[in-house]
């Protein structure tokens, strides 16, 4: 009995000494390696989010990660060191709308520009002779600014294998349909054109092949994880199954439809690669469904519950092997770099010093992320290139700060329409000109067709002079009827208006928000009048003034406008006029003009906006000829000489100095449809004196609808003034130029 009590003991510590030994040599064995596959689906990747929380919730390592379109975003950041958390932070905090918005926010549009700015209603670039048609509706300036922002730790790595987690993402050669397998490179430009939507984003030209979203040639790149070197893969798939016809109700949804059936039986076969499969439920989300980030990542997280017992095997399993240790960490953040050398990447025909004196980022110098975001956006707000973005490139020998362009072309043809019931129907045909005549310049022909014609030649050209200091030249010719009122409204002189006025100074863009000219101007006006019987009585002015003007804005938008300011501060000298007429009057031919005009929008909530402004127009003289004076009514600032003043007719109310102040509130209670009120008052006297004590008030008020359109406003006002009290209509389709 003894003896078989000591054989057991001995068969039982060999047996442990066994077991000890085959752990321990699993243990120092190679772990088999975990692949994690993102598939495309727009929105619906936001899903990914989920499952990379569950995963770090059960300590699933992953060595290897490839994406598709929106997969490949999630799966970069995952791979560059970004926690779950981290990214689901990032996706929580970003302005989707905005980021995929087309248009330019008016903020990073320089002041030169603002004016021309989505007012015209078709813009046809000319390259050579020939229009140039873009590859997508979105060239994508905000998501490649958003990508650089949070992929700046990594932007001198070229080998995506080098990164934490070893990365890749597939696109699509869109001119053989080909997938294309993208391991390395710069990291904003290959996630950018792994989700290059056909049609909605530009293509991205990439080692000289034209790149587009990679779900339409394989959304589900498990093969490319499995050659990677992956043993075991998670597959995360949020891609739409095919739509019933009755779904099909949406361009998003035709738009996906299409590249599933490219792609079904593609992702059939890489499915079965697949060891663990994760669906996340993605019924009633789009490739647009932006707005439900949180709905989505929750959806996520509910996918990979389901699979709960795969990944606890799989955990199991991978404990028997030795923890492979990882520099896996997340990204610092750009507080603060110093930038040896600042460099330009795409620059042919734009002159350096242009981009320098927007970019104020000089060499050896301490940035912040908001300073180079800042640069790149004044760069960007010059026009003169579809996109600007960077790269910041750590080396041994320093960091380099590298500003990417893409430059526009430099030949724009431009038109747009106006009605309204003061100068009734008219055209407008714009060509803008770049790098013409001279580095850096800008050169515009603008030609106003109707029955108040109007002609113009803007030329600037900046040098590299700091605030952005360049030199202007500004002539125009325009012709309209004015009508001048006297009392009870009746009607005194209809004149014909020949005028013809050039300005020439120095210009200096303070910012993207303020402007400063100084110059001096060279007018001469003509004045017919349609209903004297004197045959021959032309009266004619011909005078030189120097100038100084200050203008800010900083709208939000051109059109209807919720927040930001306009002002405007002129002064002028006039020291040699010279006035033909029949009369005996002695008019004075020298004499100062200040004017100030200020108007600003506050949003009280979502749908209400309340203004307030102020017009100022002051005359140091004794006695002016008539057009040397202010005119104030109406709804529009003509020429800043002519004061908006509603409930008025347009030019009703003259004066040597005049005075309006008004408020405003505008109300959506659909979008972009409008409810208008305003009301204003007005003085106007001959002495500045009486301004303050004026013998007549103007008051007037209005209501009325306006919408905001593809052509424009389109409004329609009625009013009322105490002058008169007489109701007055403004109508109006399409900008004011």
């Amino acid at each position: 009995m003894l003896i078989k009590s000591k054989f057991l003991i001995f068969l039982l510590f060999s047996y442990l000494i066994c077991t000890a030994n085959i752990n321990g040599q699993e243990k120092d064995s190679i772990r088999p390696k975990v692949g994690l596959v993102l598939s495309g689906g727009g929105a619906k990747g936001l899903a990914h989010i989920g499952v990379l929380k569950m995963l770090e919730k059960y300590k699933i390592p992953i060595d290897y990660i490839t994406g598709t379109s929106m997969g490949s975003v999630v799966g970069a950041l995952y791979a560059i060191g970004y926690s779950a958390a981290e990214i689901e932070n990032i996706a929580t905090s970003l302005n989707w709308s905005e980021v995929f918005d087309g248009s330019t926010q008016r903020n990073l549009i320089s002041i030169e520009e603002k004016d021309q700015e989505g007012k015209f209603i078709l813009e046809v670039p000319v390259k050579k002779g020939k229009p140039v048609i873009p590859t997508g509706l979105l060239l994508g300036q905000k998501l490649e600014m958003e990508l650089a922002n949070i992929t700046w730790s990594v932007h001198g790595v070229d080998d995506f294998s080098k990164f934490p987690i070893p990365f890749a993402c597939v696109a699509t050669d869109i001119e053989t349909g080909e997938a294309v397998v993208i391991n390395g490179g710069y990291l904003p430009d290959v996630i950018r054109a792994s989700m290059a939507i056909p049609s909605v984003f530009s293509a991205v030209d990439l080692n000289g092949r034209l790149l587009v979203d990679g779900c339409l040639s394989r959304n589900f790149p498990v093969s490319d994880v499995r050659k990677m070197g992956a043993d075991i893969v998670i597959g995360v798939d949020v891609a739409a199954p095919l739509y019933k016809k009755a779904q099909l109700n949406s361009m998003i949804k035709i738009m996906e439809q299409a590249s599933s059936f490219m792609n079904e039986q593609t992702c059939i076969k890489e499915t079965k690669l697949v060891d663990i499969l994760i669906k996340p439920n993605i019924e009633g989300y789009d490739a647009s469904s932006f707005g439900a980030v949180d709905s989505l990542i929750k959806n996520g997280e509910k996918a990979t519950i389901l699979v709960e017992n795969q990944l606890i095997s799989l955990k199991e399993k991978l404990s028997h092997y030795k923890e492979v240790v990882r520099t896996n960490r997340t990204p610092p953040s750009l507080h603060s770099i110093f930038i040896n050398k600042v460099e330009f990447e795409g620059l042919n025909r734009v002159s350096k010093n242009l981009i320098k004196s927007k970019l104020r980022i000089k060499d050896s110098s301490w940035v912040t992320l908001n300073d180079i975001k800042d640069a790149v956006a004044k760069v960007y707000g010059s026009k003169y290139f579809e996109k600007v973005n960077y790269r910041i490139v750590q080396s041994y020998t320093g960091t380099k700060l590298v500003i990417r362009v893409v430059e526009q072309p430099f030949s724009i043809y431009k038109t747009g329409i106006n009605f309204n019931n003061y100068f009734s129907a008219s055209l407008i045909l714009n060509g803008t000109f770049r790098n013409i005549l001279g580095e850096g310049s800008r050169l515009l022909l603008t030609a106003k067709l109707g029955l108040s014609p109007e002609f113009s030649v803007d030329y600037s050209i900046y040098t590299s002079l700091k605030p952005s200091v360049g030199f202007r030249i500004q002539s125009e010719y325009y012709n309209f009827e004015e009508t001048l009122y006297g009392k009870e409204d009746s009607i005194n002189l209809n004149i014909s208006n020949h005028s013809f006025v050039s300005r020439i100074g120095f210009v200096s863009s303070l910012s993207n928000s303020a402007l400063f000219m100084l110059g001096a101007e060279i007018s001469y006006k003509l004045f017919n009048p349609l209903n004297f019987n004197l045959t021959g009585y032309y009266p004619e002015t011909a005078g030189i003034q120097l100038f100084s003007q200050i203008r800010l804005d900083t709208y939000n938008r051109n059109i209807y406008p919720s927040s930001g300011a306009s002002l405007n501060i002129y002064a002028s000298y006039m020291f040699d006029e010279l006035i033909k007429t029949n009369t005996n009057f002695n008019f004075d031919d020298k004499y100062w003009k200040f004017i100030v005009n200020y108007e600003q929008y506050f949003p009280v909530n979502k749908k209400l906006t309340y203004k307030h402004s102020l017009n100022t127009a002051i005359s140091l003289a004794d006695s002016l000829f008539y057009n040397d004076k202010f005119f104030m009514g109406g709804e529009i600032n003509f020429k800043n000489y002519i004061f908006p003043l509603t409930g008025y007719k347009f030019m009703q109310i003259a004066g040597q100095n005049i005075v309006t102040a008004g408020i405003g509130l505008r109300y959506e209670p659909w979008r972009d449809k409008f409810i208008l009120l305003d009301a204003n008052a007005g003085v106007a006297e001959t002495q500045i004196k009486d301004i303050f004590n004026p013998e007549k008030i103007y008051l007037g008020t209005s209501i009325g609808v306006g919408i905001k359109t593809i052509i424009g406003p389109v409004e329609y006002k009625i009013s009322i003034n105490n002058f008169d009290r007489k109701l007055n209509q403004w109508i109006q389709i399409g900008y004011f130029f």
